[in-house]
């Protein structure tokens, strides 16, 4: 049986001839796929950048970890693998140049591998147990204040990764039932499981976490996962069980009053299993309705735009697409398919329309970069409310044009960017503040800073 490939929304939208004045076409293209160890089965995925740009996927396989290089995504190459205890559950994150990995089985720990001598090797170099840590379901870091949080059957444990090989657990929020973190910005997003409720807490204070606010779900589902756009003002969440339940686009813009905005669902017998956002898209891995891609540009009405059936089979219980992951900056997607492996996609944003459901920008505008500080590679978007020649710049401290990052005729709309750390030369530039700059030909500028480590 043919997979099944689509990009609905966007089909629909070219029908309407008001849409063709200003429309462009979504590209979400199949450009590669791995099934490096099909009897073995697979979970989660994750993504790595290497300070030279090299991207890897992570891939969880049932009993270990596969690294795979996406150099040549018709002809990916599995240049590592990690073996760990054999569970159906494995989360897997980055941080630096090191993978931190958990199963749900006791006895595994936190893995620690090093992800520094790819393509050539990765070696684990030591597995922390500090305070009883003996399995964890999911993980979740904040890259920006370098700290890890774990959820277990009895506590969120919150970690330190000051010296990324040495974890120190710091703080914990005794709660039993969690299921999922995600952690930005010092916030700190629970789901809470069989209670149908998400807790948010403010963790700047590590050793002190504070509980912010608690949202119930009005479907009274399994909250099974939480993700927050970059500035947290808008949170997408899913429910697991039982079938059909909507995934959830809330308004986050008052933490005291938080209220749901709108709400998208599949299928009639779908399952909802993780949501990733970048941008204002929500990447949801759905089991056997494969990977859906979601607008929320407009959070009452979030429109499905693209997707791709991982599963071809007919799905039932759990298989097909575990996990995504949509944050390359090369625009590139991953997505796990419990039988069939991994998956990369290429997407681009698709180009807002006049009179469609997705307005044009009424402001020009520069967004802060994010994440920021950042190593190695950042994004920086921006909108035009016309098309113009625009030129987009990184400058240093006393000015010197260091990299072009766009240059050219650029249609109406949202538009992002990335930058890698690296100068016009290709070489990485020092630590340090910079600025980014972007111009247009009617004479309209906006000029923001940021700030790269090492």
């Amino acid at each position: 049986m043919m997979m099944r490939f689509f990009v609905r929304a966007v089909a629909l939208l070219l029908l309407t001839a008001s849409l063709l004045q200003a429309q462009d076409s979504l590209n979400f293209e199949l450009i590669g796929s791995s099934n490096p160890r099909s009897a073995a089965g697979y979970n989660d995925c994750w993504g790595y950048v290497a300070p030279d740009g090299h991207e890897y996927a992570l891939l969880g396989v049932n009993n270990g970890t596969s690294i795979l290089d996406l150099a040549d995504p018709a002809n990916i190459q599995e240049v590592a693998f990690i073996p760990t205890s054999t569970s159906t559950w494995k989360d897997l994150k980055t941080y630096r140049h090191y993978a931190y990995v958990v199963i749900d089985a006791v006895g595994n720990g936190l893995q620690i591998i090093d992800l520094s001598d790819l393509p050539n090797s990765a070696s684990l170099i030591t597995t922390f147990t500090g305070n009883g840590f003996a399995s964890s379901h999911n993980i979740t870091i904040d890259t920006t204040a370098g700290m890890l949080y774990a959820q277990s059957n009895s506590t969120i444990r919150i970690i330190d990764l000051s010296d990324p090989l040495v974890p120190v657990e710091v703080g914990s929020i005794p709660l039993s039932g969690t299921h999922d973190v995600f952690a930005q910005n010092g916030r700190l997003y629970i789901s809470e499981g069989f209670s149908s409720t998400f807790g948010i807490y403010d963790v700047s204070d590590p050793a002190n976490p504070q509980l912010l606010t608690r949202i119930t779900t009005p479907s009274f589902g399994y909250s099974h996962c939480a993700w927050a756009n970059h500035d947290d003002t808008i949170l997408i969440t899913s429910e697991e069980l039982p079938v059909a339940m909507t995934v959830k686009v809330w308004d986050m813009s008052d933490i005291n009053n938080v209220f749901l905005r709108g709400e998208y669902i599949a299928s009639a017998t779908g399952r909802p299993h993780n949501v990733h956002i970048e941008g204002h898209f929500a990447f949801i891995s759905h089991y056997w309705d494969g990977i859906r891609v979601v607008d929320f540009s407009d959070p009452d009405n979030p429109v499905e735009v693209a997707g791709y059936d991982t599963y071809p089979a007919p799905g039932a219980n759990f298989e097909g697409c575990w996990g995504a992951y949509p944050h390359f900056p090369s625009r590139k997607v991953l997505a796990s398919d419990r039988s069939t492996g991994l998956y990369v996609f290429q997407f681009e944003e698709i180009t807002t329309g006049v009179g469609g459901e997705i307005p044009l920008p009424e402001t020009f505008s520069l967004d802060q970069n994010y994440p920021n500080p950042f190593n190695p590679s950042t994004r920086i978007s921006f909108n035009l409310t016309r098309s113009e020649r625009v030129s987009l710049a990184v400058f240093n401290i006393v000015g010197q044009k260091i990299r072009s990052l766009a240059s050219g005729e650029m249609s109406a709309g949202r538009h992002e960017v990335s930058w890698d750390g690296r100068d016009g030369a290709g070489q990485t530039v020092e630590s340090g503040m910079y600025f980014y700059q972007l111009q247009t030909a009617s004479g309209r500028q906006m000029t923001r800073k940021m700030l790269f480590i090492q």
